[in-house]
């Protein structure tokens, strides 16, 4: 029943109006008193969980020679609440689609913002910050090998296939020598360019470029990442990469 739990859920059920409908489901019609020896919720609760169900159509009551009894009603009521569900949030989505450039805009301030991550899951949500843009160019300083070992060959190709299909063009300098390559990870393509600077000690931060962003990642060993907003920082730093890629190797 862990599905149907998490149907109910996303329908708006609390937990412990879960475990009776489930309880209901599963063994039957049963009194309010029999519902809290099944579930361990006590009897007033129950009559209170009850009451919910029954105001979304999911339970039905019947007087049984003076005894009240509660059955789970037509499981395919679930069906309707879900699909009701559904159809605010799509509708919800395209109201917000329409005035999202004004919201941005709203929301916008020349003061630059800095948004601190900690740790690897830390660090992963500062890449998907990336995937909300669509058809803008990523510039990145990427020290590949400490990039792998810190996010990992599994979420670095599941971004490179989300960064695809929101047509998210890259330069990349790569932080390593020329061959050492290990992973399908920012394949060359059309929509890739990659130059290789082969520098002795070089930094083991990456950095990237997208928007009026730039985000840094550090190696596993101190992990942490951070991005700023900020125009005229964002052009500093592209002055930064303009200049290694001019100086890294094709």
């Amino acid at each position: 029943m862990a599905n149907i739990k998490g149907i109910l859920s996303d329908v708006g059920v609390p937990e412990p109006a879960q475990e009776l409908y489930i309880s209901l489901l599963e063994q039957g019609e049963a009194t309010a008193r029999t519902l809290s020896h099944r579930t361990g919720i006590t009897r007033t609760s129950v009559y209170d969980h009850i009451k919910t169900l029954r105001s979304m159509g999911l339970v039905i009551e019947r007087l049984i020679e003076g005894t009240t009894m509660f059955a789970a009603s037509d499981v395919r009521r679930l069906s309707t609440l879900l699909g009701d569900r559904v159809d605010r949030l799509v509708s919800r989505k395209e109201t917000l689609d329409k005035n999202l450039e004004s919201l941005i805009r709203k929301s916008a301030s020349v003061q630059p913002k800095i948004r601190y991550f900690e740790g690897e899951e830390g660090v992963k949500q500062l890449m998907k910050d990336i995937l909300w843009y669509e058809d803008i160019p990523l510039r990145l300083y990427w020290p590949y090998e400490q990039m792998l070992d810190f996010l990992g060959e599994k979420f670095l190709l599941w971004f490179n296939d989300r960064r695809k299909v929101r047509n998210i063009p890259i330069q990349t300098i790569w932080a390593t020598e020329k061959g050492k390559k290990t992973a399908s990870i920012f394949d060359d393509g059309e929509d890739v360019e990659r130059r290789y600077l082969s520098q002795k000690g070089a930094p083991t931060m990456s950095y990237i470029l997208y928007d009026q962003k730039v985000a840094f990642i550090s190696s596993n060993k101190e992990s942490f990442g951070f991005i700023v907003e900020s125009a005229e920082f964002a052009a500093l730093q592209k002055l930064q990469f303009d200049t290694l890629w001019a100086a890294a190797k094709k």
